[in-house]
């Protein structure tokens, strides 16, 4: 009987787990299907577009700007071309000067027969070599893809012949270097292999089909891109190879600086830029770390209150995620269509007429699955297991209408935008996402994947719904223009279009709002639970505020917009694509920004109370603390993730978190939290008078040495006064105050746990406030509110996020004292700090030693600071004065000379390199997202 049902329990489990991927096999489907349809639609429109320009646009144009090829190039006849039995390979290399600058290094290799005339020719006459490199096969693609004139030649002058002996082969060698500009970097490098030039006289170069092996390659270092049309022999994620055959080579390959500020500081005579920081494995290993460590707070939320994670769910999220890493790894080297890590490293620019050759990349695809997620499907599972923790409903009905509103404004605001054109693409997504909610609304309802999923079937039919409309619609946002001047092709936007992209601005951040109403309201005390016109009108003002209206806005021919939704969702419509994960990063910082502001109203639910904690207190503060280490990661994720201490920061705030709140401290820190204010004074009146006693004791050992070497006091009454002294206190007197230290100062002082926290964290912002306010003073670099706290402010919510744990959890902290538990607090959140700031001391010229001694004694003043005011606080809560507990006698002669000397040192080195610091530790971090007028030709654009 065990037998068989064990076997039945085990068919039941593969049956749920087929059932599960078959689902989620159909919801793939009909996403699918909807976003061919989107992009044959975008494809579409483009050939449109260009149709009507090229049928609106004269031929020839007398203004048209023909550019003729370079005539300086030589250009090689018949004799100048190898003969049968030849072989040979161009190689190009960019490589980093000396002088950090760029340049190209062209190496050519030719093998002739030892019987072929052009042996002996260049033998003879080594400078004729320039006519031999234009007849090879990609040889004059080069040389015209790097001339600049006769000062800067694209081909070289002069060879060197090798044979071993008179039978074997000659080996023909040459070299030439190019300096490279920075506009020639940030344009782009485009070797055309395949195509066909003219000369000087405008006559057709012939392109050379020679019988051999002939290869052509390209190497570039990190940071700089290829974009390849054409099938190349082998590419790696730095590296083409073609091997050049007779048929024809259509390949052409364009070699692009990725990163576009070194052009313009060049432009302004600035100093030569330094190589790009960080590297990709780095970023890659970041993002895991964060991707697991955020997976270990969300299972921490699975366990027991008070208790800590369980490992079991922690192996499988660490297999998934090592998993994906090596696939990532795996595809970055040996795809040639899709590189991966480039997406983390940084940013490209993708014209819209790519989409003529490919409809939607791969990387449009995955960039619109994952803003969908971000911006419009984790709102709706928040609120969903926000609701499924309280025992609510989850959602009701007008909650649901609520959460779909912002997906099916989406859909029918694109359209708007579009117009007519996107009418069969707007109903595709709209069918195939009614079809992926009905499909798993029906299998859970039947309960195909077990009895326990039945209940979810609305949430997460819900869910499907805005996944596959919202993934769908934001790879492409459409847009409709109409052509202006037919002569130039230029084309503006309707009116309609123009209008129609505000509300489809503001909806992108609306579920975010949506959800932190929803579920941040019910936890207010009833007194600030607003109505329904409370919260549209509290929508209304956390909407705008939400968006990136600090952008600069550039665009001329296209709506204001345009630069804001290259900010939200990554494109300029009917004009460019962004791909990089800086992209993500604005609607992240808007989910940051909810995450703290639920996580502080659940910490308020739970804490008003006096002497109890509400059932999440723990693991919600360990959430808020890995939140604050987050924040820069989150904020500006290109600038962060591509360094191995980003990684270690975060792995340093999980498991500082964890050693500041012990799991094994939760039964004391219950007891210490729970004493009453009554309890508190007493315990605190007794620690009074044991170090009372105990100072008396010293005092009296102290002065009765000359009155009993005098005989002034006779020894029987300094043994009677002595044993008076020590008759009140226990035998182990030191280790009984200890204890007594321990229970006095380690609880709440019956005050409620909110209470303490919001005046810990009170605390804190005073203290911090000097480089609080300078930062706020030196953040007008960043495109919006969100930025601004999460990467100019990452620091502060650091201080701010530990001073409020400090209060909240107060008797949970390791250490007895509010000394000593400062200065737990200190070495957990000094690491972090030191570990994140590395980042921001990228430029190597920047005085590191005074930004790491700056941010040590900032955190330094707070724990201290902070330790001295608690303690102070817990003496006043007993009606006591603070010299009662701390003896100040003893530390006033030592206390005022070092305090002295301290602040003026301080001061002083302030004083003078206080610009400096700011401008290199404080100032934004300059990468911004591309900009509009660094757009390159897409990679598969002919």
């Amino acid at each position: 009987m065990g037998a068989a049902r064990g076997v039945r329990h085990g068919l039941a489990r593969a049956a749920r787990a087929t059932a599960a991927l078959l689902l989620c096999g159909v919801v793939a489907a009909c996403v699918t299907w909807a976003s061919d349809e989107w992009g044959d639609t975008a494809r579409g429109q483009v050939l449109a577009q260009r149709t009507e320009a090229d049928r609106a646009r004269n031929p020839f144009p007398w203004w048209q700007d023909t550019k003729k090829p370079p005539d300086q190039v030589p250009v090689g006849t018949r004799r100048d071309t190898p003969g049968d039995g030849s072989s040979g390979e161009v190689a190009v290399r960019i490589e980093r000067t000396p002088e950090k600058s760029w340049r190209a290094v062209v190496r050519y290799r030719l093998r002739l027969r030892a019987a072929d005339p052009l042996a002996n020719r260049l033998r003879a006459w080594p400078d004729q070599f320039a006519q031999v490199s234009s007849s090879l096969p990609g040889g004059y693609a080069t040389a015209v893809a790097l001339h600049g004139g006769m000062r800067r030649p694209g081909y070289p002058h002069w060879c060197a012949v090798s044979q071993p002996s008179a039978r074997d082969r000659v080996t023909v060698t040459a070299e030439h270097r190019v300096t490279l500009t920075a506009a020639m970097a940030a344009d782009g490098i485009t070797y055309a292999i395949g195509s066909a030039f003219k000369d000087e006289r405008g006559q057709l170069v012939p392109r050379p089909r020679l019988p051999g092996r002939w290869a052509w390659s390209i190497e570039v270092p990190r940071g700089w891109g290829l974009a390849v049309s054409g099938p190349p022999t082998r590419q790696t994620a730095r590296a083409v190879t073609f091997v050049l055959t007779r048929e024809g080579n259509p390949g052409r390959v364009t070699a692009r600086l990725l990163t576009s500020r070194e052009a313009a500081a060049a432009a302004l005579g600035s100093p030569a830029p330094q190589d790009p920081p960080g590297s990709s494995p780095e970023a890659l290993l970041s993002l895991v770390v964060l991707g697991v460590v955020a997976c270990a707070a969300l299972t921490g939320y699975r366990t027991t209150p008070g208790g800590g994670p369980r490992a079991g769910p922690l192996v499988p999220l660490v297999a998934v995620g090592l998993a994906v890493a090596l696939g990532a790894l795996l595809i970055d080297s040996y795809s040639t269509h899709w590189k991966v890590l480039s997406w983390l490293w940084g940013g490209l620019v993708y014209g819209h007429t790519g989409l003529v050759s490919e409809p939607l990349p791969m990387e449009s695809r995955t960039q619109g699955a994952l803003l969908g997620t971000v911006l419009f499907v984790l709102p709706v599972l928040t609120v969903v297991v926000s609701h499924r923790r309280r025992g609510a409903r989850c959602p009701a009905v007008v909650e649901s209408g609520v959460l779909a509103a912002p997906t099916a404004a989406l859909v029918l605001l694109a359209w708007l935008m579009g117009g007519g054109t996107w009418t069969r693409a707007v109903v595709t997504c709209l069918v195939t996402a009614a079809l992926a909610a009905c499909a798993v609304y029906a299998v859970l309802r039947l309960r195909l994947c077990g009895n326990a999923a039945r209940a979810w079937a609305v949430p997460l039919a819900l869910a499907a719904w805005t996944a596959a409309i919202s993934c769908v619609v934001l790879q492409v946002l459409p847009w409709e223009t109409d052509l202006a001047t037919p002569f130039t092709g230029q084309r503006l936007f309707t009116g309609r279009s123009a209008g129609a992209s505000w509300p489809l601005l503001f909806t992108l951040v609306v579920p975010w709002v949506t959800a932190l109403l929803l579920v941040v309201v019910p936890l207010l005390p009833p007194a600030a639970r607003v109505g329904r016109t409370g919260r549209l009108a509290l929508a209304a003002v956390l909407v705008p505020a939400l968006l990136p209206w600090w952008t600069v806005m550039t665009s001329t021919d296209r709506p204001a917009t345009s630069d804001l939704l290259a900010q939200l969702a990554g494109q300029w419509p009917g004009d460019s694509l962004v791909y990089g994960v800086r992209t993500i990063a604005p609607g992240a910082q808007v989910m940051w920004c909810a995450t703290v502001a639920v996580l502080l109203a659940q910490l308020y639910a739970t804490g008003v109370e006096k002497g109890r904690w509400g059932a999440g207190a723990r693991r919600n503060c360990l959430a808020l603390l890995l939140c604050a280490a987050a924040a820069t990661v989150i904020g500006a994720p290109n600038n962060w993730l591509p360094y191995w201490t980003t990684a270690a920061a975060l792995l340093v705030a999980w498991a500082g978190a964890h050693l500041l709140l012990p799991s094994g401290r939760a039964e004391r820190a219950r007891k210490l939290h729970g004493l009453s204010g009554a309890a508190h004074a007493r315990l605190l009146n007794s620690l009074a008078r044991a170090l009372l006693f105990a100072e008396g004791r010293h005092r009296f050992l102290t002065s009765s040495r000359g009155t009993l070497a005098d005989t002034s006091l006779p020894a029987d009454s300094w043994e009677e006064k002595w044993q008076s002294l020590r008759r009140p206190t226990a035998a182990d007197a030191a280790r009984e105050t200890a204890r007594l230290k321990g229970v006095a100062l380690g609880g709440s002082a019956g005050r409620a746990a909110w209470s303490n926290g919001v005046a810990a964290a009170a605390a804190t912002a005073l203290l911090t406030l000097p480089w609080t306010a300078w930062t706020a003073w030196q953040a007008e670099g960043y495109s919006g509110v969100p930025e601004s706290v999460t990467v100019a402010g990452a620091p502060t919510c650091v201080w701010l996020a530990h001073g409020f744990t400090y209060g909240y959890l107060y008797p949970w902290l390791r250490g007895n004292t509010p000394v000593g538990k400062a200065g737990w607090l200190w070495a957990v959140m000094s690491a972090v700090q030191l570990l994140l700031l590395v980042p921001r001391l990228r430029v190597p010229q920047g005085p590191t030693a005074l930004s790491v001694f700056l941010i040590l004694a900032q955190s330094t003043v707070m724990a201290l600071g902070l330790a001295l005011y608690w303690e102070m606080r817990l003496v006043r809560r007993a009606d006591l004065l603070w010299g009662h507990i701390r003896n100040f006698r003893r530390l006033s002669s030592l206390a005022t000379p070092v305090s002295a000397v301290l602040v003026a040192a301080v001061a002083a080195v302030a004083t003078v390199l206080a610009t400096t610091w700011a401008s290199n530790v404080t100032a934004p971090v300059d990468t911004p997202s591309p900009s509009h007028s660094t757009t390159t030709a897409p990679p598969g654009e002919p």
